[in-house]
């Protein structure tokens, strides 16, 4: 089904996406009033904690539709390992163990730079009339840019740096090497040591030709076989590997869990995190299950407190 073709204005849009016009009507004249701000721990480090904005269920519902019947059709290349099916940090990661050279740079304010306008040109490009293009814009932005925490936000941002993708895995190609982006993070790479400076700038005027900024302070090249941690993650060896600090941490913190049901209850999601970005990296190790157990005993000793003060 031709989403452009179906979707000319409210009416038409609401009927496509199976909601009543009404609906979508008070989502598009105030989307700022269906959002929550929360704190996530970081899925690179679960010790930090990043701001999201999470769409209420009103608005939830919508994005969810968006995304299915709209942005989901798209496939994107092997070179964004960012919000696409069977690819992650991990998979990523993988790509510069064995002791590659790596050139890092960053997209600053990334999510914010990628503004209602924007968003508004991206579905005009699919096709869709000025005034679909305009409710799905609004249906999929707050403050004039897209969320981190609405569903449509990740799709919608790999969709709109697809050209800065091409540009730079051109350039990798002319340096006999390999581009690989994960959200804000792009990375260049090969087994040898390359001249980093005269990449940057040729990388950083990539960036600005697509409407973003490149970090400068995050900019960084790494060796050949130097150690290094790279999206949270030590890439120098075979395999990636959690930084010794941050195991120590983790064991840290489920001791602390293991004698302090009270302290454990209240910080669970963070602790689930912390145990199932573990075993994202090591599989079910040791460790792994012996972090389980901290969890599923904290789970069980709570019932038990539960049922006694019944």
């Amino acid at each position: 089904m031709n989403a452009a073709a179906e979707c000319k204005d409210l009416q038409s849009t609401a009927d496509f996406l199976g909601f009543a016009p009404q609906h979508l009507y008070y989502l598009v004249e105030a989307p700022e009033n269906f959002y929550v701000s929360i704190e996530i721990p970081k899925r690179s480090d679960p010790t930090q904690f990043r701001t999201l904005e999470i769409p209420r269920t009103e608005l939830k519902g919508v994005q969810k539709a968006i995304y299915r019947k709209i942005l989901s059709e798209h496939v994107f290349d092997d070179c964004v390992h960012s919000y696409v099916s069977s690819r992650s940090i991990i998979t990523a990661a993988r790509e510069f163990c064995s002791g590659k050279a790596v050139l890092k740079l960053d997209i600053e304010n990334f999510f914010p730079t990628i503004s209602f306008k924007r968003v508004l040109g991206l579905f005009k490009s699919f096709g869709f009339t000025p005034a679909a293009a305009y409710i799905l814009a609004r249906l999929t932005t707050v403050n004039d840019r897209i969320a981190q925490g609405a569903p449509t936000s990740p799709v919608i941002s790999n969709l709109i740096v697809r050209g800065m993708d091409v540009g730079m895995k051109a350039l990798a190609r002319t340096w006999e090497m390999k581009y690989l982006r994960y959200s804000d993070d792009i990375f260049f790479y090969k087994h040898k040591n390359f001249n980093h400076p005269k990449l940057t700038t040729f990388a950083q005027k990539i960036i600005t030709d697509a409407g973003f900024t490149a970090n400068g302070d995050k900019t960084k090249y790494y060796a050949k076989g130097v150690p290094r941690t790279t999206l949270g993650l030590l890439t120098h060896g075979d395999s990636p590997k959690i930084p010794g600090r941050q195991r120590r941490i983790y064991r840290s913190l489920f001791f602390k869990a293991s004698r302090n049901v009270h302290w454990a209850d209240q910080n669970k999601d963070r602790l689930r995190g912390i145990a199932e970005w573990y075993k994202c990296v090591y599989g079910k190790d040791d460790t792994y299950l012996q972090y389980r157990q901290v969890l599923q005993n904290v789970a069980l000793i709570r019932i038990h407190d539960s049922y006694q003060s019944n």
